[in-house]
C-alpha cells in the first residue's frame, strides 16, 4: 500500500467532527481509489448531474404499458427524464436527481418531491440494454408515489440528514430529508469508520506508518467480519438499535433487536448475503468471511477462476470421486457454478415494456454448498 504525507485538508463532513471525508482518505491512500472493484461500493449510488446519464451509458428509451399509456425517457442536456405520457400527451414529467446500482445488474432511479426522495418509475438494466417497470409497481399504470426511504439510503449510500419534522405529521415512509445532504455510494469510512483522529494522528506525525485510531479488519472476531459487510448484505429482514449510518467496525449485529442468525432456511439471494453465508460449512467450520474471497481494495478484476483458486487454497484434498471422468477438467477452473450457483430471486422481477411477462433477477447465491440438482443438471 503506498503511504505518502497527508495534504493538509480541513474537513467539512457533514457527519460531524470525527468524520475525515473521503476527499482526505484520498490524499494519502489515492492508490486505493483507483480500485476496479472498491468503485463498485463507491458507484451503488450518485448524483445525476448533467451528463452524468452519458458517463453511465444510461440512454434515452421507453416503456409501454399498453396503447394509450407509455413512459418516455429523455437523456437531455439537462439531466435525465422520465415523462408520463397518456394518449400521447404529457402528464407528468420527473427530473432524476440520484441513482442507485453499480450497474453491475440494474440502476434504479431517484427524484426529489419537495423534502421526499422518490423512485422513479423505470429502472435500467445495462446489460440488457432495457428500460422495465420498476420491481414491485403496479402492472398497468405509472408510478411515481414510492418514497425512499432512511432504511435503502442506509445500505446504498453513506449518509444523508433528515429533515426535523413535526411529530406526527408524516407516515413512517414519508421521511423528509435536507437536499445536499448526501453523501452518496460507499464511502472510506462507511467500512473503515470516522477517521479524523487517525488523520490529524497522522499529520502530526507523517514518520509513523502504523495505522493510528483505526480498527483493523483482521483483528476483528469471526462473527464481527461478517457483521461488518452483514450490516448491508443482510436483507430487510433486521431492524437495528439506530441508524445503519453510525454502525462501527467491531460493532455486532447479534444485539441489534429482531436480528436473528440463519435458521435453516433458503433466503432469497437478493441483499441476503450474510445469511447464506452463514448456512455454509465454509463459515460454520472453516471460519470463512467475506474477505476470504473478496479482495475489496483489490485491482485486479475478479473471475470464476480467480474465485475458484481460493476454493482450492482449502480444499487441495478435494477428489469429486462421483463427478464423471469427463467433467473433473474443470475443477481448477470454476468450483463457483456447481457450490454457488446462479439462482432466481423471489423477491425481484423486471416487468418487460409492452408485456405482462416479468424478466428474473438471477444472482450468485452465497450458500455454498453441495447441489444435487446442478451435479445431476437440472439447475
Amino acid at each position: 500500500m503506498l503511504i505518502v504525507q497527508c495534504t493538509q485538508i480541513e474537513s467539512k463532513d457533514i457527519r460531524g467532527a470525527a468524520y475525515a471525508g473521503s476527499e482526505t482518505c484520498v490524499s494519502c491512500h489515492g492508490d486505493l481509489q483507483h480500485s476496479d472493484v472498491h468503485n463498485a461500493h463507491l458507484r451503488s449510488s450518485g448524483l445525476l448531474n448533467p451528463g452524468s446519464a452519458d458517463s453511465l451509458e444510461i440512454p434515452s428509451g421507453e416503456f409501454i404499458f399498453n396503447e394509450k399509456t407509455k413512459v418516455k425517457v429523455e437523456n437531455r442536456a439537462d439531466g435525465l427524464y422520465q415523462i408520463a405520457l397518456i394518449n400521447g400527451e404529457n402528464k407528468k414529467e420527473e427530473k432524476s436527481a440520484v441513482y442507485f446500482g453499480s450497474g453491475a445488474h440494474a440502476y434504479t432511479f431517484a427524484f426529489w418531491y419537495g423534502n421526499q426522495l422518490m423512485q422513479m418509475p423505470l429502472n435500467y438494466l445495462p446489460a440488457e440494454k432495457l428500460w422495465v417497470n420498476s420491481p414491485g409497481f403496479p402492472e398497468e399504470q405509472i408510478y411515481f408515489g414510492r418514497p425512499i426511504i432512511t432504511k435503502c439510503l442506509e445500505c446504498h449510500s453513506s449518509y444523508i440528514k433528515k429533515d426535523p419534522i413535526k411529530a406526527g405529521t408524516f407516515k413512517a415512509q414519508e421521511e423528509q430529508y435536507i437536499q445536499g445532504s448526501l453523501i452518496a455510494g460507499i464511502d472510506c469510512e462507511r467500512c473503515h469508520g470516522p477517521a479524523a483522529e487517525h488523520v490529524n494522528f497522522h499529520k502530526e506525525n507523517p514518520e509513523e506508518k502504523k495505522a493510528y485510531a483505526m480498527v483493523k479488519y483482521e483483528t476483528l472476531s469471526h462473527s464481527r467480519k461478517i457483521d461488518m459487510c452483514g450490516v448491508c448484505h443482510s436483507g430487510m429482514g433486521h431492524q437495528t438499535l439506530k441508524s445503519n449510518f453510525a454502525f462501527k467496525p467491531g460493532d455486532t449485529l447479534q444485539a441489534l433487536p429482531q436480528y436473528r442468525t440463519y435458521q435453516g432456511e433458503d433466503p432469497d439471494v437478493h441483499g441476503k448475503q450474510k445469511p447464506l453465508l452463514e448456512a455454509s460449512k465454509c463459515y460454520q467450520i472453516g471460519k470463512a468471511d467475506c474477505l476470504s474471497c473478496h479482495d475489496i481494495h483489490g485491482k485486479k478484476t475478479m473471475n470464476l477462476s480467480l474465485y475458484s483458486q481460493k476454493c482450492i487454497s482449502c480444499h487441495q484434498d478435494t477428489k469429486h470421486e462421483t463427478l464423471p471422468e469427463k467433467d473433473r477438467a474443470v475443477l481448477a477452473a470454476n468450483c463457483i457454478d456447481c457450490h454457488m450457483p446462479v439462482k432466481t430471486s423471489q423477491d425481484i422481477g423486471f416487468q418487460l415494456s409492452n408485456s405482462k411477462e416479468k424478466l428474473p433477477y438471477r444472482l450468485r447465491t452465497h450458500r455454498i454448498a453441495i447441489y444435487q440438482d446442478v451435479i445431476a443438471g437440472k439447475q
